[in-house]
């Protein structure tokens, strides 16, 4: 069922009664601005640590172990050109609880402690509370460049949205941006977001849907807003060449980093094929970027592809020797051929379907994988039965995906490169 908490805040309920636990989620969205990713990653980390009432980690965890062992979390997110902040708490059905237990009204009242009553000073958050949570953050991003394959996923990116920091730049921002916040900054940007973001929250698991209603309208920052309107959709805009990147690191293992361009979104009639595509190519231990380049020919640590059905993007990404740089390049292309060509066998075919439709399947037996789908079903306006969703996925023809495959532009290459050398 779909409440209507304020104008621009919604209640999704989730009725099952198949889980112990019950999860709420609470996503508040606006469109992706560069300037603000650096503001809602620090505001996440303040947020989920920190209230005026528990003013400490220590004492937030003893809250959460008060509730029986609630799980808490505040984190950012990107969906296309949307950024969020989201808000998830998961704790025990009171079925499985003593008599007379009542966590859900303790659930609420936590979240609106942590969500609508910060630990501030006046104006701006507590100083040193604020330096400490600063400068973990500041440290999470120079310690970036130490995972390759992380750091090359986001130069690659910067890469693909040449003259794009909205979706070219790192979600959490970079050193510089978040090292120049203020406290009094911050705190002047947590209550725009508290008062003009669009709020989304889904509630699932056995819960009362007029308990959840009226306690998420006692939320006093719950009022009517008028969020604006955008397209979720990311169209990157058109490039003269392939982007090209390369940094020279010690070591002995090279990152070959590659995005393409498919103009294929989620919800579209070519979708099912993309996915499927995807998976034929490279995002699966079956696939043909694995078994070819990898396992027959040696010339990969790992490879592996991905599809991003909100920005229209596929990526590969390999573990290699720098020597073998490319080889791989050709092959990942020869391998992109193959399935546009169809060279691949009906076991193949049919054996990454029903692994599409088993984990499929198995989403059904994770409360927040049934979350997940609920949410973007929604933000895309597009949603299918299972029953509807596995026959889409089985009745996908070569024809299809061949038609895929020879979508794919090539947009950008990083290469992380190391000589040998210590």
């Amino acid at each position: 069922m779909k409440y209507e908490i304020a104008k621009g805040i919604s209640l999704t309920t989730i009725p099952t009664t198949k889980f112990k636990n019950n999860k709420l989620v609470m996503n508040f969205t606006f469109p992706a601005q560069h300037q603000n990713y650096a503001k809602l990653a620090l505001l996440a980390e303040l947020l989920e640590n920190c209230s005026a009432q528990y003013n400490s980690e220590l004492l937030v965890s003893r809250q959460l172990s008060k509730m029986y062992g609630a799980s808490f979390g505040v984190t950012v997110l990107r969906y296309g050109n949307q950024h969020t902040l989201q808000v998830s708490i998961t704790f025990p059905n009171d079925k499985y609880l003593p008599p007379k237990s009542e966590l859900t009204s303790e659930i609420l009242a936590f979240l609106k402690e942590m969500i609508e009553d910060p630990f501030i000073e006046g104006d701006q958050f507590n100083q040193a509370y604020f330096q400490i949570h600063q400068g973990n953050m500041v440290h999470y991003l120079d310690s970036i460049q130490d995972n390759k394959e992380f750091f090359s996923t986001l130069e690659l990116q910067r890469l693909y949205y040449p003259n794009d920091p909205d979706h070219g730049h790192f979600l959490m921002g970079s050193h510089q941006e978040m090292s120049q916040i203020s406290a009094q900054e911050l705190y002047t940007f947590y209550r725009w977001v508290l008062n003009s973001a669009k709020i989304t929250i889904l509630a699932g698991g056995d819960l009362v849907d007029d308990q959840l209603v009226t306690g998420f309208k006692e939320f006093t920052s719950f009022t009517d807003r008028m969020p604006e309107d955008y397209q979720l959709r990311v169209v990157p805009a058109p490039i003269s060449k392939v982007q090209q990147g390369t940094k020279v690191i010690a070591g002995s293992q090279s990152v070959l980093s590659m995005a393409y361009e498919l103009p294929i979104y989620f919800g579209d009639d070519d979708y099912f094929a993309a996915v499927i595509f995807n998976q034929l190519f490279g995002g699966s231990s079956r696939s043909l970027l694995f078994t070819n380049v990898r396992e027959k020919n040696s010339l990969a640590y790992d490879i592996h592809s991905g599809y991003n059905s909100l920005v229209g993007m596929v990526t590969v990404q390999a573990g290699i020797d720098f020597k073998d740089e490319d080889r791989v390049i050709q092959m990942v292309a020869d391998q992109l051929q193959q399935t546009s060509d169809g060279q691949y066998s009906d076991e193949l075919l049919d054996g990454v379907k029903q692994a599409l439709i088993n984990q499929h399947r198995s989403e059904a037996d994770h409360l927040g994988s049934l979350i997940e789908k609920q949410y973007l079903q929604q933000m895309m306006g597009f949603s299918l039965s299972d029953t509807k969703w596995e026959q889409q996925v089985a009745s996908v023809t070569r024809s299809q995906i061949a038609q895929v495959a020879k979508r794919l532009t090539l947009r950008a290459i990083y290469q992380l490169n190391s000589r040998g050398d210590a």
